[in-house]
Protein backbone atom coordinates (compact mmCIF):
# COMPACT_ATOMS: atom_id res chain seq x y z
CA UNK A 1 0.00 0.00 0.00
CA UNK A 2 1.38 3.36 -1.00
CA UNK A 3 1.07 6.29 1.32
CA UNK A 4 0.23 9.62 -0.15
CA UNK A 5 2.79 12.41 0.06
CA UNK A 6 2.23 15.05 2.73
CA UNK A 7 0.16 18.01 1.60
CA UNK A 8 0.12 21.61 2.77
CA UNK A 9 -3.59 21.11 3.37
CA UNK A 10 -2.67 18.61 6.10
CA UNK A 11 -0.24 20.96 7.89
CA UNK A 12 -1.91 22.02 11.16
CA UNK A 13 0.43 25.00 11.62
CA UNK A 14 -0.40 26.29 8.16
CA UNK A 15 -4.12 25.78 8.72
CA UNK A 16 -4.02 27.60 12.08
CA UNK A 17 -1.91 30.41 10.62
CA UNK A 18 -4.24 30.98 7.68
CA UNK A 19 -7.43 30.72 9.72
CA UNK A 20 -6.19 33.09 12.45
CA UNK A 21 -4.98 35.59 9.87
CA UNK A 22 -8.27 35.57 7.98
CA UNK A 23 -10.37 35.89 11.13
CA UNK A 24 -8.26 38.70 12.61
CA UNK A 25 -8.20 40.46 9.25
CA UNK A 26 -11.97 40.19 8.83
CA UNK A 27 -12.56 41.56 12.34
CA UNK A 28 -10.22 44.48 11.62
CA UNK A 29 -11.92 45.13 8.31
CA UNK A 30 -15.24 45.58 10.09
CA UNK A 31 -13.87 47.41 13.15
CA UNK A 32 -10.28 48.51 12.73
CA UNK A 33 -9.32 48.37 16.42
CA UNK A 34 -10.81 44.99 17.33
CA UNK A 35 -8.15 42.71 15.88
CA UNK A 36 -5.34 44.42 17.75
CA UNK A 37 -7.36 44.67 20.95
CA UNK A 38 -8.15 40.96 20.83
CA UNK A 39 -4.52 40.05 20.25
CA UNK A 40 -3.23 42.20 23.11
CA UNK A 41 -5.97 41.04 25.49
CA UNK A 42 -6.16 37.35 24.54
CA UNK A 43 -2.90 36.20 22.96
CA UNK A 44 -0.11 34.28 24.63
CA UNK A 45 1.49 37.06 26.64
CA UNK A 46 4.81 35.27 26.79
CA UNK A 47 5.17 35.68 23.05
CA UNK A 48 4.29 39.38 23.01
CA UNK A 49 6.75 42.27 23.21
CA UNK A 50 7.12 43.42 26.84
CA UNK A 51 5.33 46.76 26.34
CA UNK A 52 2.20 44.92 25.19
CA UNK A 53 2.14 42.75 28.31
CA UNK A 54 1.30 45.70 30.55
CA UNK A 55 -2.04 46.57 32.06
CA UNK A 56 -1.73 50.00 30.44
CA UNK A 57 -1.45 48.44 26.98
CA UNK A 58 -4.52 46.30 27.64
CA UNK A 59 -6.55 49.27 28.85
CA UNK A 60 -5.41 51.40 25.92
CA UNK A 61 -6.39 48.94 23.19
CA UNK A 62 -9.66 48.13 24.97
CA UNK A 63 -10.50 51.85 25.21
CA UNK A 64 -9.65 52.38 21.53
CA UNK A 65 -11.83 49.45 20.47
CA UNK A 66 -14.71 50.55 22.71
CA UNK A 67 -14.46 54.12 21.41
CA UNK A 68 -14.61 52.87 17.83
CA UNK A 69 -17.70 50.81 18.63
CA UNK A 70 -19.39 53.94 20.03
CA UNK A 71 -18.29 56.32 17.27
CA UNK A 72 -19.47 53.92 14.59
CA UNK A 73 -23.07 54.54 15.64
CA UNK A 74 -22.81 58.26 14.92
CA UNK A 75 -24.06 59.54 11.57
CA UNK A 76 -20.85 61.60 11.48
CA UNK A 77 -18.61 58.53 11.64
CA UNK A 78 -16.13 58.53 8.78
CA UNK A 79 -16.65 56.14 5.89
CA UNK A 80 -14.46 53.06 6.32
CA UNK A 81 -13.70 53.06 2.59
CA UNK A 82 -12.01 56.45 2.67
CA UNK A 83 -8.23 56.20 2.30
CA UNK A 84 -7.52 56.90 5.98
CA UNK A 85 -9.95 54.18 7.06
CA UNK A 86 -8.55 51.65 4.64
CA UNK A 87 -4.95 52.41 5.60
CA UNK A 88 -5.83 52.02 9.28
CA UNK A 89 -7.42 48.64 8.60
CA UNK A 90 -4.49 47.54 6.46
CA UNK A 91 -1.90 48.49 9.07
CA UNK A 92 -3.79 47.43 12.20
CA UNK A 93 -4.85 44.07 10.81
CA UNK A 94 -1.32 43.28 9.65
CA UNK A 95 0.12 44.34 12.98
CA UNK A 96 -2.45 42.35 14.95
CA UNK A 97 -2.04 39.20 12.91
CA UNK A 98 1.74 39.49 12.88
CA UNK A 99 1.81 39.88 16.67
CA UNK A 100 -0.53 36.95 17.11
CA UNK A 101 1.54 34.78 14.78
CA UNK A 102 4.69 35.75 16.68
CA UNK A 103 3.07 34.88 20.01
CA UNK A 104 2.15 31.46 18.63
CA UNK A 105 5.57 30.88 16.97
CA UNK A 106 4.01 30.96 13.50
CA UNK A 107 5.23 32.76 10.37
CA UNK A 108 4.76 36.52 10.85
CA UNK A 109 5.04 38.07 7.37
CA UNK A 110 2.54 35.81 5.58
CA UNK A 111 0.13 36.17 8.50
CA UNK A 112 0.30 39.94 8.37
CA UNK A 113 -0.09 40.06 4.59
CA UNK A 114 -3.08 37.72 4.56
CA UNK A 115 -4.79 39.60 7.39
CA UNK A 116 -4.29 42.92 5.62
CA UNK A 117 -5.75 41.60 2.38
CA UNK A 118 -8.69 40.10 4.26
CA UNK A 119 -9.28 43.37 6.13
CA UNK A 120 -9.55 45.28 2.87
CA UNK A 121 -12.03 42.76 1.51
CA UNK A 122 -14.05 42.70 4.75
CA UNK A 123 -14.18 46.51 4.84
CA UNK A 124 -15.71 46.61 1.35
CA UNK A 125 -18.11 43.71 1.92
CA UNK A 126 -19.13 45.05 5.34
CA UNK A 127 -19.73 48.51 3.91
CA UNK A 128 -21.82 47.22 1.03
CA UNK A 129 -23.88 44.82 3.18
CA UNK A 130 -24.55 47.51 5.76
CA UNK A 131 -25.63 49.96 3.04
CA UNK A 132 -28.04 47.36 1.71
CA UNK A 133 -29.35 46.30 5.15
CA UNK A 134 -30.16 49.83 6.32
CA UNK A 135 -32.78 50.06 3.58
CA UNK A 136 -35.04 47.87 5.71
CA UNK A 137 -33.49 47.89 9.21
CA UNK A 138 -32.48 50.94 11.28
CA UNK A 139 -28.77 51.69 10.98
CA UNK A 140 -28.03 51.36 14.73
CA UNK A 141 -29.45 47.83 14.68
CA UNK A 142 -27.31 46.89 11.69
CA UNK A 143 -24.26 48.50 13.30
CA UNK A 144 -24.70 46.54 16.53
CA UNK A 145 -25.10 43.31 14.58
CA UNK A 146 -21.90 44.14 12.70
CA UNK A 147 -20.19 44.83 16.04
CA UNK A 148 -21.23 41.39 17.25
CA UNK A 149 -19.86 39.74 14.15
CA UNK A 150 -16.57 41.65 14.42
CA UNK A 151 -16.22 40.73 18.11
CA UNK A 152 -16.87 37.08 17.32
CA UNK A 153 -14.31 37.07 14.49
CA UNK A 154 -11.68 38.74 16.68
CA UNK A 155 -12.26 36.27 19.52
CA UNK A 156 -12.23 33.27 17.18
CA UNK A 157 -9.08 34.47 15.44
CA UNK A 158 -7.15 34.83 18.68
CA UNK A 159 -7.93 31.40 20.07
CA UNK A 160 -4.87 29.16 20.22
CA UNK A 161 -6.60 26.87 17.75
CA UNK A 162 -9.25 28.91 15.89
CA UNK A 163 -10.71 25.85 14.16
CA UNK A 164 -11.70 24.20 17.39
Amino acid sequence: MRSRPPSHRDDPVLIRTVSSSVLIGAASGLRSQLGLAAVVLRANNGGQPPFLRTATAGRTVAAAAFTELLVDKSPRAPDRLRPAGLVARLVLSGLASGLFAHSEARPVAPSAALASATALLAAKVGHDLRARAVRSVPDPVVAVAEDGLALYLAAAGTRPDPLR
